[in-house]
């Protein structure tokens, strides 16, 4: 938090500082931007929590900046010990049912190696052989691995319930490591890996595969004119349409970064893509966006589109559809260039 510390003395100390202002203002949006749920806020009321302490810092009001930022940090650092401590005893747990199981079956097998010599001292001397004894000794081994067999699938459910519990909870964690908290859409990290799966799969098959790189034309200022908050509700809208355009179970949309977004389409032309494109960006035209506190709003992208070429790297892939967002961009907005 020393950096914090220094960046707001330089703020008291200067009477007009709109760089640094403009600077801690983005760092906050972005801190609320992946927030996550702690005991205290979940993780929406958080996120709203820091675009209000961005929009009062860009509007030079720095009161309530530092404790909120400690409270939140002694909050995630709370939680996420919890979360380490709740899988350490679930672990522990495991191994304690384990540990316990191994015992019981020591004993059982002692017991048993008992009975079985008492068996055959009984068969080796047939003389003194005793059908009512060796009947109890029968009955008891019989028992034995009754109670055992009882024991092992009552241990299995109790490692089955709690296997599940465990699994229930990393798959959790995956999904938040993975997923953009705004838009509900792919993060950054998980688009990056799809390529290079996606590549992979063209190699191995030859199936055709594009993809979208979305562009909102003039994000900054829907921001500067309605808000953050406008901002935030203009993101999600855009997300929803691309989630509709792009709905097949092999389609992939992810939030690339700020108002970016990128769509992997797996088994599809350049052809059949650029058609989607066109229907994304008229679907987006077409819509009313509700935002807080003023009349809906209408948004427009730019779409760049690009078939992975033979050999293609995914970073030259990349490249080159950036390339034609670029140039839809430059050659008007509100264009798919392909």
């Amino acid at each position: 938090m020393e950096w914090l510390r220094a960046l707001l003395r330089r703020l008291d100390d200067a009477t007009d500082t709109p760089y640094e202002r403009e600077l801690l203002a983005g760092v906050l949006r972005v801190l609320g931007e992946y927030a996550f749920e702690t005991h205290r806020r979940r993780a929406q009321a958080t996120r709203e929590a820091f675009l209000r302490l961005s929009e009062q810092v860009y509007a030079g009001e720095y009161g309530g900046l530092f404790p909120f930022l400690q409270e939140q940090r002694q909050d995630e650092q709370q939680f996420v010990q919890g979360q380490l401590n709740d899988l350490r005893d679930l672990t522990w747990n495991l191994l304690s049912a384990l540990a316990q199981m191994t015992q019981q079956e020591s004993q059982d097998d002692a017991a048993l190696q008992q009975q079985i010599r008492q068996i055959s001292q009984q068969v080796q001397n047939p003389e003194a052989l005793d059908v009512q004894s060796l009947r109890q000794t029968l009955q008891s081994i019989t028992e034995l691995i009754t109670q055992r067999e009882q024991r092992h699938r009552q241990t299995l459910r109790q490692l089955e319930s709690r296997v599940n519990h465990l699994m229930r909870e990393l798959e959790q964690a995956r999904r938040e490591s993975t997923t953009d908290p705004l838009t509900g859409l792919y993060n950054r990290r998980a688009f990056e890996d799809c390529l290079q799966h996606t590549i992979g799969l063209n190699r191995l098959f030859g199936y055709p595969a594009t993809m979208m790189l979305i562009d909102i034309d003039h994000f900054k200022q829907v921001n500067d004119t309605y808000g953050h908050a406008a901002g935030d509700a203009v993101l999600k809208a855009v997300a929803e349409q691309i989630v509709r355009v792009c709905k097949r179970k092999s389609d992939f949309a992810a939030r690339y970064g700020g108002e970016e977004f990128a769509v992997i389409l797996r088994e599809t032309t350049l052809r059949e893509a650029q058609r989607i494109a066109q229907q994304l960006a008229e679907q987006v035209r077409r819509h009313a966006i509700p935002i807080p506190d003023a009349e809906p709003i209408r948004v427009t992208v730019s779409i760049g589109v690009s078939e992975l070429g033979d050999h293609e790297s995914a970073e030259e892939w990349f490249r080159r559809t950036d390339a034609l967002l670029y140039q839809a961009k430059q050659a008007g907005r509100n264009r798919v260039a392909a």
